[in-house]
């Protein structure tokens, strides 16, 4: 004789309060916050600046195609090997790691009255640059600068330093 097995009694509550807590964890877990600010404060954005010391781990093109190191004129591929630290009193350091983060060259800089670029003035990095990203992990500068040679719009990409 074969006897057919029922499920415990108990057993339907909990998959029903399981599948309940994965569904309730799904939803409150996503959002469409990419961690970007459409309009972000210049107090936002300067706490965001001032946070870390940033590095270059990257050049791309705005379109996000990383450029070859070697096609990048000497300012820019001297960017690689400093920290910048963007501070509360406006000024903005590099900082060479080799060499203990001694300071090797050091200027100002002002958020632009809608926040979204960044006026810069340091010797051989100066001027207005857009603000493509900026969060607590990441920043992207737009630059007008050479690569083989020519004028081009190239995206800095910082991350915090260690």
């Amino acid at each position: 004789m074969k006897r057919n097995k029922q499920p415990h009694p108990v057993m339907h509550p909990i998959r029903i309060l399981f599948f309940c807590t994965v569904l309730f964890t799904a939803l409150t877990g996503c959002s469409t916050d990419n961690g970007t600010d459409p309009n972000p404060t210049s107090a936002s954005q300067s706490e965001l600046l001032v946070a870390n010391n940033w590095v270059t781990n990257r050049v791309s093109t705005p379109d996000g195609q990383e450029i070859n190191r070697n096609r990048l004129n000497q300012s820019t591929q001297v960017l690689y090997d400093l920290n910048m630290q963007f501070r509360n009193n406006g000024t903005v350091r590099a900082l060479d790691p080799k060499q203990s983060n001694s300071v090797v060259n050091q200027g100002t800089w002002v958020l632009a009255s809608d926040s979204k670029s960044i006026d810069v003035n340091v010797q051989g990095f100066r001027g207005n640059f857009p603000i493509v990203q900026l969060t607590k992990n990441k920043l992207v500068l737009r630059q007008r600068a050479p690569v083989d040679g020519k004028d081009a719009d190239i995206n800095l990409e910082f991350i915090p330093s260690l």
